[in-house]
């Protein structure tokens, strides 16, 4: 899509679905990502809370509130989107919320989107640069509130999009502004050819010596 082979390029990719992450690709290879020892840490996702202070997490058990398990499950079902609001994981239901005025909505949107941000400028600070932002699943392919919301603030690393573009965008399609010095793009996750590559991958090492299927 940009005319230039994967293995030049600076890339940040923002997958934001149910779960999210931001991840530094520098000449086709993953650098950096906010994901830790489980997808639960980094961003602000639908249900799961992102990145926290430790220091929360021993302090409710000191306290005795809540158990391992049962912060698991804070952490993992309750948080995000759906935590802060109160209302639903659903960016679709929160955006509609702030629309009917709703405080809580207005609140997780804001902190989701300065998650975002920093994320970003993160990986930019670790690729030196990038020539494309992309983003992918379920959100960051539909929601150009998202998209213009985390944009707003990048211009200083060459992020311009263009606003009609963003608004109608087809998948796989660059909306980024003429004059951005970093192409914008919004690209299908296609999880499911990923997983099948690699199973396909694994099918075919496995296989006896000649076989043919």
């Amino acid at each position: 899509m940009l005319g230039k082979s994967p293995k030049s390029l600076k890339v940040v990719s923002c997958h934001l679905g149910n779960g999210c992450s931001v991840t530094a690709v520098n000449e086709g290879r993953s650098v950096d990502t906010t994901m830790g020892f489980t997808p639960l840490d980094g961003l602000m996702m639908g249900t799961r809370s992102g990145s926290v202070d430790p220091g929360i997490l021993t302090f409710l058990m000191r306290q005795g509130r809540l158990d391992g398990q049962e912060i698991d499950d804070v952490l993992n079902q309750k948080s995000g989107l759906l935590g802060i609001s109160g209302l639903s994981s659903d960016m679709r239901e929160i955006l509609a919320g702030i629309q009917r005025g709703h405080e809580r909505a207005k609140l997780a949107f804001d902190i989701y989107v300065h998650r975002l941000q920093a994320a970003i400028g993160g990986m930019a600070a670790v690729l030196g640069g990038i020539e494309a932002l992309v983003f992918t699943a379920g959100v960051g392919e539909n929601s150009p509130e998202v998209r213009a919301a985390a944009c707003s603030t990048l211009e200083f690393l060459g992020v311009k999009l263009d606003r009609e573009r963003n608004a109608r965008p087809s998948l796989d399609a660059d909306i980024s502004a003429p004059d951005s010095r970093v192409r914008v793009l919004v690209i299908r996750a296609e999880e499911d050819w990923a997983i099948a590559a690699e199973c396909w991958k694994l099918v075919r090492a496995a296989a006896p010596v000649g076989a043919t299927d």
